[in-house]
């Protein structure tokens, strides 16, 4: 599921986005550092606030995998009948991100961290797993350490070779728009029916 997150477009073209800004190992840290920081911070609150205060009775593993799965077979039907329309940021966000500051940078990263539909699912499984706290905990880190892959790679990367790493970023952003709705929505139905069949397994 983390992975799954990692390829996020948006994600990603903000990532070669910072890489063709002023002092781009700067904006790219701080876009980074902020998204990891607002994914923890939600993850430790829906996990150790929120979560203590649902009822476990009905909130157990095989049931939010079933709950998930069905989701993602639907999201799967959603993708292949909607014809596909492309996307252009807005024209304020163009303007800004044409600039240099890093509070620019730090606001993309925390809203590329909200709460989403596939964050909060990953944490739902987190949540019903019954694991202990530090275990929670560490899986949370560790799906945030996954899903930022694609920006911290690329920021260790550019250390070492600046051009070409913003030549790879660019072309793994061309290459993720370019994917076929036909291939998202096959790749969202097998996840589905592999979580289908592992909840109604475990029941």
């Amino acid at each position: 599921m983390a992975v799954a997150v990692s390829l996020e477009p948006f994600r990603i073209g903000m990532a070669a986005v910072m890489l063709s800004r002023p002092r781009p190992h700067l904006q790219l840290a701080t876009f980074l550092a902020a998204g990891f920081a607002m994914g923890l911070a939600v993850g430790v609150t829906v996990l150790f606030v929120i979560g203590r205060r649902l009822p476990e009775a009905h909130f157990t593993l095989p049931r939010v995998q079933i709950a998930i799965g069905a989701l993602a077979v639907l999201a799967a039907l959603a993708v292949a009948v909607t014809p596909g329309t492309a996307r252009t940021p807005p024209e304020w966000l163009t303007r800004a991100l044409e600039g240099e500051s890093l509070w620019v940078a730090g606001a993309v990263g925390l809203g590329i961290a909200l709460p989403s539909v596939d964050y909060l699912a990953a944490l739902a499984v987190i949540m019903a797993s019954g694991a202990g706290a530090s275990t929670q905990l560490g899986a949370l880190i560790a799906f945030n350490v996954v899903a930022f892959a694609l920006v911290e790679i690329p920021l260790i990367a550019y250390m070492m070779a600046p051009a070409k790493t913003s030549a790879a970023m660019a072309g793994l952003n061309d290459w993720i728009h370019a994917r076929r709705r036909n291939e998202v929505a096959g790749l969202l139905a097998v996840v589905g029916a592999v979580l289908l069949a592992a909840g109604l397994l475990g029941i």
